[in-house]
């Protein structure tokens, strides 16, 4: 039996100029990818003033991910139904993530510190669906290029975000770091809920609770969108391994100061910044699948080039040709799902995605910890090149399908 996904109810008139909106957005999106970057570097000491196991730290990361996936989908449902209030949704979660951190930063327990790290996770799944909607909406013709480059923005912080760190970790300790992280965050929110309150996208309120429900059946049931799930679940496992580990590979087994390993996951980032809009591009030209397969074969590649190469330049080389596929491809991703579907269930589509990844991204921490504490940190490592080349396999393997507007998979 065929099935039918949602099909737009009206074309959205965003208040914004084009360039304005995507210009926030990205915006917006570095500050966020700036907090979580950071935590990454902040994790190796925690780490060191709890005492805490490969396997703890692995537990905690998969207890934020666990969060983050059980936000997308009430995320996305909020996004649509209220498509009318994305400026609202936008801001308040960047509020809530620096008000999270704050309180993180004033505690000194293993279970409350997790607790606060969930509810940051949480808070940054309501980022991502209305602001890729919105720019998925505006942009459907450039749809590839317009969310990579929104990816482009989560790159920089990404790079920006262990240099801020690295650098505040020599004259603050990890706990004034995190308290002082709530004034940006409040000012981000305040200026993306100002400049965006008059952002719409389809008619507010025609999103039911059981026209939600009726869309997500026709998600889960549709061939074609169920391999891009697995696909994008098995990628983030390697994502998240490759997260969690590299950082305290870098700190706690090569024994590299604070800005050091940061310079490290700064170069990692900003390879991904150049490539994410041209992979977009690629994505837009040729087709999905024929970007996706042979940059998840390179992921692997580099990542398992990760786990032997020695310090110095062949590390350095590593890093950075992860970092030219790592983030990028969540974007193409994304672009996939969201060719095959309408206006009404942009952010649903994006918070399935987003969803399933972090569902599937958040036992690969752990296991990876318990790895790392049996074997050595670079299993970690085996185990995300080893599952990144699953994911290309399945990307390889999905059948063709042709979308509305003709790019497939």
């Amino acid at each position: 039996m065929q099935t039918t996904l949602p099909r737009p109810l009206a074309v959205p008139v965003p208040a914004l100029p084009p360039a304005v909106l995507a210009t926030l957005l990205v915006a917006g999106h570095a500050v966020k990818h700036t907090y979580n970057s950071g935590f990454f570097l902040i994790l190796p000491e925690i780490a060191r003033a709890l005492n805490l196991s490969n396997t703890s730290i692995g537990f905690l990361n998969t207890a934020r991910s666990f969060a983050g996936s059980g936000s997308n989908l009430p995320a996305g449902f909020v996004a649509d139904r209220f498509s009318n209030r994305w400026g609202r949704i936008l801001g308040v979660a960047m509020v809530v993530i620096g008000i999270f951190q704050f309180i993180m930063g004033s505690l000194d327990a293993y279970w409350s510190i997790l607790t606060c790290a969930m509810v940051v996770s949480a808070a940054i799944a309501f980022w991502h669906p209305p602001a890729i909607a919105a720019l998925s909406l505006r942009f459907s013709e450039r749809r590839g290029f317009a969310i990579s480059l929104h990816g482009s923005g989560g790159s920089i912080g990404e790079a920006v975000g262990p240099i801020i760190v690295g650098g505040l970790l020599g004259v603050l300790t990890w706990q004034g770091i995190l308290q002082l992280s709530l004034v940006p965050a409040v000012l981000t929110g305040a200026v993306v809920w100002i400049l965006m309150r008059n952002t719409t996208g389809h008619l507010s309120g025609t999103t039911s609770f059981g026209g939600y429900l009726g869309s997500l059946r026709a998600f889960i049931t549709n061939p074609h969108l169920a391999f891009i799930f697995l696909s994008v679940g098995a990628f983030s496992m390697a994502q998240a391994a490759v997260g969690t580990f590299l950082p305290i590979y870098l700190r706690n087994e090569l024994n590299y100061p604070p800005i050091v390993a940061a310079g490290y996951l700064f170069l990692g980032q900003v390879a991904g910044i150049g490539s994410s809009p041209v992979l977009g591009y690629l994505s837009d030209r040729f087709g999905r699948r024929a970007t996706l397969v042979p940059s998840l074969l390179f992921l692997s590649v580099g990542i398992f080039a990760l786990s032997v190469a020695s310090e110095g330049l062949a590390l350095m080389a590593s890093v950075a040709w992860i970092g030219v596929f790592m983030f990028p491809l969540m974007s193409l991703f994304l672009a996939s799902a969201m060719d095959r579907v309408g206006a009404a269930v942009q952010a649903t589509t994006v918070s399935l995605v987003f969803g399933i990844g972090s569902l599937f991204g958040s036992f690969s921490p752990t296991i990876a910890g318990l790895l790392a504490d049996s074997f050595g940190v670079q299993t970690a490592f085996y185990w995300g090149a080893a599952i990144a080349l699953v994911a290309a396999m399945l990307v390889a393997f999905a059948s063709e399908s042709t979308k509305a507007e003709g790019v497939r998979l």
